[in-house]
């Protein structure tokens, strides 16, 4: 608050009243500019140490999507490992588990990332304060990193369904050719979540450069099996069939010209 005291003299004029009017104006203005320059000076703080904290928590995110990453190799390897086991299981049933071609791995892996410095400046209202690019790029980021989190969450409940059969029994030689069905099904459905968290992976690290190198995508292609160059060129009357139906129902390739437009009457 601005306290504004009344003249210690007695005005004796209009002089001397205009004199005062503009001393109170000239020390209401100084007041005013000190106090806007010390809240600048407070925001530009505020604003400084959110950024190193901001920058902080990323590099703890990147340590975080590193560990993910390597998570991600080890569990798709087990359960490739184990869906080998089962279909082995399948066409030889009765083998017992000595016998089976490999023992069974069921690690789970679930982590989280960090996001309480980007929290705490959303709800002090901080980042309002900084270049409306740079709040984008870190909304972006935790977006990316919140979807990141959630495919890998619900890989972890997939692979936690898939090792069903040792709530009963451990040993998987016991199970009955309908149950080693079902659990080669359940494998194949986590494959397919962590096909869907490589992804997410894939994309965060080709949008944030610092958060790479992570999954690529030649092991996407590898882990759904991709048709290798010699089938697709075996393919290749099929695919140009496909082409021409979709051509049809209106859906060209992105570098195709436009259909052409009938005459206007």
């Amino acid at each position: 608050m601005l306290d504004v005291h009344p003249a210690h003299a007695t005005i004796s004029g209009w002089r001397d009243f205009f004199i005062h009017i503009v001393i109170v104006f000239i020390g209401l203005g100084l007041a005013i500019s000190l106090q806007q320059t010390v809240e600048y000076l407070h925001h530009r703080h505020q604003v400084a140490e959110t950024r190193r904290a901001l920058l902080q928590e990323r590099a703890e995110n990147r340590r975080t999507f590193a560990t993910q990453t390597r998570a991600w190799h080890r569990t798709v390897a087990e359960l490739q490992n184990n869906l080998l086991v089962f279909q082995y299981l399948q066409q030889h049933p009765g083998t017992p588990q000595e016998k089976l071609p490999g023992v069974l791995l069921w690690n789970v892996s679930e982590l989280a990332f960090s996001t309480a410095v980007w929290d705490a400046a959303r709800e002090s209202g901080v980042i309002a304060l900084m270049p409306r690019e740079e709040i984008e790029g870190y909304n972006d980021l935790y977006n990316a990193l919140n979807r990141e989190w959630e495919n890998g969450y619900q890989a972890a409940l997939v692979l936690v369904e898939a090792q069903r059969y040792n709530l009963t029994d451990a040993d998987p030689s016991h199970l009955g050719p309908a149950q080693v069905s079902s659990e080669i099904e359940r494998i194949q459905a986590a494959l397919e979540r962590q096909w869907l968290q490589g992804a997410q992976m894939v994309n965060l690290a080709e949008e944030f450069a610092d958060f790479s190198p992570t999954v690529t995508r030649a092991e996407l292609g590898q882990l759904r099996h991709a048709p290798d160059e010699e089938t697709e060129t075996l393919l290749g009357p099929a695919h140009a069939q496909t082409s021409l139906r979709m051509k049809a129902a209106g859906f060209v390739e992105p570098n195709a010209p436009p259909p052409p437009q009938p005459p206007r009457r």
